[in-house]
């Protein structure tokens, strides 16, 4: 059974290939034109490498790759999204994330399901946090901390 509520908290919408995707705009610090970045040796394939913003080295994930999704834009011409998560004890980490565009911020409209893999991304079903409706299309709300928890483990395992 599906239930649809109009959320209080507001989300930012971007772009993976095909995909509309939404991260609590809590989360998103600024959004930035794509500038060099250096790449680090033997990393996943979906790092791509660390960029200087404001000072700070930040991780610059590709989303579009970690999903498996194909790139609709050259990473030059691709939106890059510097997210803050909450961490305990510690300063929030700072992340860039690779998206193909960048959309809008405001509400979804929620559904609740009783399909908790909401029929995408198999292998990544955990990173889904719950699915809103934009404009009758559906928009996969992604789940920060753990989706750098995975990243944080997949690396720690490959360089043990």
């Amino acid at each position: 059974m599906e239930e649809k509520k109009m959320s209080e908290e507001m989300y930012f919408t971007f772009t993976l290939g095909d995909g509309i995707f939404a991260v609590p705009v809590t989360s998103v610090r600024e959004v930035l034109r794509y500038s060099s970045l250096t790449r680090v040796p033997k990393a996943a394939p979906y790092l791509k490498g660390v960029m200087n913003i404001r000072g700070s080295v930040v991780t610059v994930i590709d989303f579009r790759e970690l999903f498996n999704f194909p790139a609709k834009k050259a990473v030059e011409d691709s939106a890059i999204i510097v997210t803050e998560t909450p961490q305990e004890n510690e300063q929030p980490m700072t992340t860039a994330l690779i998206a193909d565009d960048v959309d809008v911020v405001g509400p979804l409209e929620i559904t609740k399901s009783d399909n908790a893999n909401y029929g995408s991304l198999s292998n990544r079903k955990e990173f889904i946090k719950c699915v809103g409706m934009k404009n009758g299309e559906f928009v996969l709300v992604l789940d920060l901390p753990k989706i750098f928890e995975s990243i944080e483990t997949e690396v720690d395992l490959e360089t043990a």
